[in-house]
């Protein structure tokens, strides 16, 4: 396993809306993929990390949500492959941040319970209804793979703010 370095905001594969991608093409280099995905997301203390963040063009993401909300509650792996977002309901404005703008966090506009499509990481199809933060994480990784961030979605009179807070972090990025 290995830790991956991280694409940052400015990086042109963060814009790119990524095509779906061939299982059977992916699926000889999966178990290293996601196992270094993993390790690389949960090194930086994150819940999610698309293909582009590491720089490739896989509609790909893996997402790392506690089971319970007990305090040492383990984490399920989700491997979402080719996801499309069937259904969004209910909306709730909550702060998040993103693994390639560090140190950033804003209010954000997301659907708190949505229905996604998904191979997972054996290539079988799965159709999953998600509320809370499963929801978010799934809402916030498919916008990567769109070649969207969460900035983008910040309220408009809040955008000058954000875009003065990522020129003062930039430079601490490695």
């Amino acid at each position: 396993m290995a830790i991956l370095r991280i694409t940052k905001y400015g990086e042109p594969i963060l814009r790119q809306k990524l095509k779906p991608v061939n299982y059977d093409d992916i699926a000889p280099q999966l178990p290293q993929l996601l196992a270094d995905m993993e390790e690389t997301c949960l090194a930086v203390h994150g819940v999610g990390l698309a293909a582009n963040q590491i720089g490739l063009d896989y509609r790909l993401a893996v997402i790392l949500i506690p089971e319970s909300d007990e305090e040492d509650a383990p984490l399920k792996r989700y491997v979402i492959i080719n996801p499309v977002i069937l259904a969004k309901r209910g909306e709730k404005l909550e702060e998040e941040g993103c693994l390639s703008i560090p140190g950033l966090w804003a209010d954000v506009k997301r659907a708190t319970d949505i229905t996604i499509k998904y191979l997972d990481e054996n290539g079988v199809e799965q159709v999953k209804r998600a509320r809370g933060l499963l929801a978010k994480a799934f809402q916030h990784e498919v916008d990567h793979l769109d070649g969207k961030l969460f900035v983008d979605l910040v309220d408009p009179k809040l955008k000058p703010e954000v875009k003065k807070a990522i020129k003062k972090l930039r430079p601490n990025w490695k």
